[in-house]
């Protein structure tokens, strides 16, 4: 099954000795919640915890996978998922096979409702590039482990309404009902063929952040990227 989903919590633990500012985070685990469209393989015992994973290829208008956040899903400190909108970080777990060709995790903020575009009033951040949608990238890693998403292309770098685009938070909320929550997709109609097998989703909230607190953060994830050849210097300037 591989090492432990919450990879988050050391980086988190080491935030409040910069700032002093960030408690332990809580992270749940998303199974996939629906598909859509055709042509899926099922790679069976290659998501997380032995369960399927799921494979799809080439360009698709109406192929969708979707994980949806649940206020009666419990975390692995025992807690339910606190309702309101709360920053959250997320990874992806790497299925044991499959391609993972790079594909955007997206947020529809509103759940079964939608989400409006190009800016969604509900969203408390300002966005980029006149859009407020949010993506973040998944990184590639070790088959068979949790692996972290960002930074960017499009998600918030702190709880300022006015943030950059290259951070590794996403504003998500929680309703009474899955369907009033906010769901996070991948999809496959973009210009270009994409193959990537999915399994499940970690999310970590970020409680009662800073903006000192999620910057410092970002600096150290921003450091984590060095390995994918990212400028070390490019990093500091997301802690002012």
């Amino acid at each position: 099954m591989g090492p432990s989903p919450f990879w988050m919590i050391p980086w988190i633990a080491l935030a409040p000795v910069l700032t002093g500012a960030v408690a332990r985070a809580e992270t749940w685990i998303l199974p996939v919640g629906e598909r859509q469209g055709a042509d899926w393989t099922v790679l069976l015992g290659a998501g997380y915890g032995g369960t399927d994973a799921y494979q799809g290829s080439g360009m698709d208008n109406t192929r969708k996978i979707f994980w949806k956040l649940d206020p009666a899903l419990l975390g692995d400190g025992g807690g339910l998922m606190p309702t309101g909108t709360n920053l959250y970080m997320i990874s992806w777990y790497q299925p044991t096979i499959g391609v993972p060709d790079w594909q955007p995790i997206e947020s529809q903020f509103g759940g079964a409702a939608g989400e409006v575009y190009p800016v969604d009033p509900n969203i408390p951040w300002a966005g980029m590039w006149g859009t407020n949608h949010q993506y973040v990238g998944p990184n590639l890693g070790t088959a068979g482990t949790w692996v972290a998403t960002g930074p960017g292309p499009h998600t918030p770098e702190n709880a300022d309404y006015n943030a950059g685009g290259n951070g590794i938070y996403m504003w998500l909320n929680v309703g009474a009902t899955v369907d009033e929550s906010s769901w996070l997709y991948a999809k496959w109609d973009y210009g270009w063929p994409i193959t990537h097998a999915w399994s499940a989703l970690a999310i970590s909230q970020i409680p009662e952040p800073s903006i000192l607190a999620l910057g410092a953060l970002g600096v150290l994830a921003c450091l984590a990227g060095r390995r994918h050849g990212r400028d070390w210097r490019r990093c500091i300037g997301r802690i002012v």
